[in-house]
């Protein structure tokens, strides 16, 4: 029944991800029609030289997600794969590892805590409030000519909304009641305030605050273990926009937060114990901007700083502290060059640097060096050729060159084609590379390799944007290519960093997004992705098939929404074997009430169906919180 019931959701048309509000049909290839990562310059998302998505203000809203994991999920081309600690999940787009997709906050690199703090975190997804995001910007494909070694498999940019000039503000108030095995299992809430205004003519702020706890689920197949961590969260941030004279703005942003997970485990020696970690991060970043007719210069400075310290009960030893601290400069400038010519060209120094009680010295440093040039080349005033390369020098790793070359047809006002090649380099963070570092918690041990060498991608994609009246339909075919790409090997229990030699991953996406009356939508996105080592074996935690679809409808001051995932065709090493684990779909609906402009009331149930996946296989190392009804508030003055 819910496979018909999903079929029925699909069959009218094929889109990205859960979650959009409905727009009138003549608006609709206008609601995202404004993207700035693909190429670091303003341009409409079906002319941008890579596949995007745009997950709006509306979408967000519609989620009601609790971090971007949530809101980003189920768009076309991304996936989640288990990092195998208290439910973890790490992003993966077009199948590439989660420490290949760069985060970015208004720009601003996140630092990559994949491998990095750990072989199983996912501390990089909760640094920003989902009430002060004002869209999410996914660009899929390798971006390295941009934005370097981390953003191999693509990029995700979330633009927070910018400092009003007249004083306001909007709050969230939420309450999650989970259906878990025991009292309070998944059940936790959420508050968020923002606040902005003005100081004077020239200086605008940003002021949010927020307040989160969820708390942990017990497995189903473990008893007295954790399926999933608990959290509990605090977090400010602080923007300040000042233009001191016309054309040049100088920006101030702080972020603030300290987060507390728990989960309770064993040792190998089957001793119970519950493991507790204190996370703070910080980021302040002060940057300039200018514009001169069509030149826009600009300079930042950086600073992101995650303090990560483990507890542990019951007289099992604590992993040691660990810190991990990236400064960055970076400066920019982008001008036109005659007729047909847009140069974007700039520079970048960031330092690395890792306090761990495990590496030889307690403390490790990685330096990056880059140049980057692109040109955005009017051949026709229908043809654009996208010209870039980077260069990256590694102080461990040495030089590598990063080409990125696309072209963007726009045959008619309807049809645009796209055809484009990208090189991508990621050198090996400082944990993996050492010959000292071991890893040691619970029944997991992961230990270093000196002898890695740096991942390196090449990709050839094909894609279509087709529009027309109250229908859009967005395709593209890709083969990635990987060289050396890393994977941990071996059983959990004693596992190291490897280089598989190669590894191949071609895939297909379709997407849709259909206004079936003037108050009804469908957005519907299909992926399929073929993704195998150099001799023919299939890549663990690689759905060969996923597919999400939504339908919302909005009359009066309701608004309803229905939607689903589905992931299916994946493998997954459990006790030492490989496992085909079955398809399973996670459903979601959601009603709100515009109850005047300044408040709304929101009814979600998350996980409609309640599945478990410890239910469908124990080979899966996440896991679906409990069907949840949430119950939100949400506002503004």
């Amino acid at each position: 029944m819910k496979k018909k019931i999903l079929v029925v959701l699909i069959s009218s048309a094929i889109e990205t991800a859960w979650g959009a509000s409905p727009v009138p049909p003549n608006q609709i290839n206008k609601l995202d029609d404004v993207i700035v990562t693909a190429t670091r310059t303003e341009m409409n998302t079906a002319e941008a030289p890579a596949s995007v998505t745009v997950i709006n203000r509306q979408e967000i809203e519609a989620k009601s997600g609790e971090n971007i994991v949530d809101l980003i999920r189920g768009t076309t081309g991304i996936s989640l794969q288990g990092v195998g600690t208290g439910g973890r999940r790490a992003l993966s787009l077009r199948g590439m590892n989660g420490n290949h997709t760069l985060i970015l906050v208004d720009g601003n690199r996140i630092p990559s805590t994949n491998d990095t703090i750990g072989p199983n975190t996912d501390y990089q997804y909760d640094w920003i409030p989902t009430g002060s995001i004002e869209r999410i910007e996914v660009v899929r494909g390798p971006m390295s000519v941009l934005y370097g070694a981390d953003a191999l498999g693509g990029v995700v940019n979330i633009i927070t909304t910018k400092a009003s000039k007249k004083l306001e503000g909007n709050f969230k108030l939420s309450g999650n009641l989970a259906n878990g095995e025991f009292d309070n299992d998944g059940d936790g809430h959420n508050a968020e305030v923002n606040l902005s205004g003005s100081a004077n003519k020239k200086l605008q702020f940003k002021l949010g605050l927020q307040q989160s706890r969820r708390a942990s689920v017990e497995s189903k197949l473990k008893p007295n273990q954790s399926a999933i961590e608990g959290r509990n969260k605090q977090q400010v941030s602080l923007g300040l926009d000042l233009q001191p004279s016309e054309g040049n703005n100088i920006n101030l942003d702080v972020i603030k937060g300290q987060e507390d997970r728990w989960y309770d485990t064993e040792t190998r020696s089957k001793i119970a114990y519950q493991s507790q970690y204190d996370v703070e991060r910080e980021m302040v970043t002060l940057g300039w901007k200018g514009s001169v007719g069509s030149t826009t210069p600009s300079l930042k400075v950086s600073k992101s700083t995650i303090d990560i310290v483990n507890n542990a009960t019951n007289g099992v030893s604590a992993t040691a502290p660990q810190k991990l601290e990236n400064t960055g400069f970076e400066g920019n400038i982008s001008f036109s060059l005659g007729q047909k010519h847009f140069i974007t060209t700039g520079l970048e120094h960031r330092t690395e640097k890792l306090n761990n009680d495990n590496l030889a010295k307690g403390e490790e440093k990685a330096e990056f060096k880059s140049l980057y040039l692109q040109d955005e080349i009017d051949l026709t005033d229908n043809l654009v050729f996208t010209l870039g390369a980077r260069l990256d020098d590694h102080n461990s790793f040495g030089n590598e060159t990063s080409p990125r070359a696309s072209i963007v047809w726009n045959t008619t006002d309807q049809l645009t084609l796209k055809a484009s090649y990208g090189h991508g380099f990621h050198a090996p963070n400082i944990k993996q590379s050492s010959a000292d570092y071991v890893f040691s918690l619970g029944t997991i041990k992961v230990t270093g390799n000196p002898d890695l060498k740096p991942e390196t991608n090449d990709v050839f994609e094909l894609g279509a944007n087709y529009s027309i009246g109250k229908f859009t339909l967005d395709t593209a075919i890709y083969d990635n290519k990987v060289k050396d790409l890393i994977e941990l090997t071996g059983p959990i229990t004693d596992r190291s960093y490897a280089n598989i030699d190669e590894a191949r991953l071609k895939g297909a996406e379709v997407s849709t997004t259909v206004a079936l009356r003037k108050n009804l939508n469908l957005k519907t996105g299909y992926q399929y992705l073929d993704a195998k080592d150099g001799d023919g074996n299939r890549l663990e935690h690689r759905p060969r098939h996923s597919l999400s679809s939504a339908i919302f409808w909005d009359k009066n001051s309701w608004k309803l929404n229905l939607g689903a995932e589905y992931l299916s065709g994946q493998i997954i090493e459990h006790n030492r074997v490989s496992t085909d684990v079955p398809g399973y779909t996670v459903w979601n609906a959601g009603v709100k009430k515009v109850v005047n402009k300044y408040l709304n009331i929101g009814l979600n149930v998350k996980n409609l169906t309640d599945i478990r996946l410890e239910d469908e296989s124990p080979a899966f190392l996440h896991e679906e919180y409990p069907r949840t009804i949430k119950l939100e508030l949400t506002g503004k003055f």
